[in-house]
């Protein structure tokens, strides 16, 4: 069974306000292939990032082959029955919420802050639980290939909308992406896998030599 964990790219969302589609060709226009057309970022909606995202110096997408970063994950339950609203998520939320895992090569961070509060406000990001510098740490000596968080993981990241956000500010970028530890952002639906362990697939557009991209991930029990 798979399971679909990425956001639907739509219009009109306040963060990604630039992003449109249109048709380039329709039958309504008498034309005789229907053909849409859109503009897209690297790190808009569900995306990856590979450590080029934080410096000219750090490698780009064609450095990590495909199985680097799918296959087996853990997936790392911080979910909080008083919610997790401005929540600091800590080392010692991490390792109570491991229980003696034999952890994997891909952590799925899950907090289902999205189960409280909709992606679409802007709530979802000023509110956000984020991963304090310690739980960064904690990951970072495990070192896991990818990590997927279900929330916005910098305190930093409700900034972007207020002014400029330098990498440094953004801690999961340069602890855990400038070693080689790849990110996956704006991905759902963890509470539906239902179990510790899964298959992880989070395909990027064949793009060489780039920062980032969107991708459709899924998992499968």
């Amino acid at each position: 069974m798979l399971i679909d964990l990425s956001l639907p790219i739509i219009e009109n969302h306040w963060r990604y306000s630039k992003f449109h589609r249109e048709e380039a060709s329709s039958f309504s226009k008498g034309d005789s292939w229907q053909i849409t057309q859109f503009n897209m970022a690297s790190h808009w909606f569900s995306h990856i990032d590979f450590p080029r995202h934080t410096g000219a110096e750090y490698p780009d997408s064609e450095c990590f082959p495909l199985d680097y970063y799918n296959g087996e994950a853990s997936e790392i339950d911080l979910t909080r029955k008083e919610g997790c609203s401005n929540y600091g998520y800590t080392s010692d939320d991490l390792e109570r919420a491991v229980k003696g895992q034999s952890l994997k090569k891909i952590f799925l961070i899950r907090s289902d802050w999205a189960l409280q509060t909709s992606w679409l406000s802007r709530d979802f990001w000023d509110e956000s639980p984020y991963m304090e510098d310690d739980a960064l740490q904690w990951i970072l000596d495990r070192k896991p290939n990818c990590v997927a968080f279900d929330f916005p993981q910098d305190y930093s990241i409700r900034l972007l909308s207020k002014r400029p956000v330098a990498p440094e500010e953004q801690k999961s970028h340069t602890l855990l992406l400038r070693n080689n530890i790849l990110l996956v952002e704006y991905v759902t639906n963890f509470n539906a896998i239902g179990q510790d362990t899964c298959e992880f697939m989070c395909l990027p557009l064949k793009l060489e030599n780039i920062d980032g991209s969107p991708v459709r991930a899924v998992a499968k029990i």
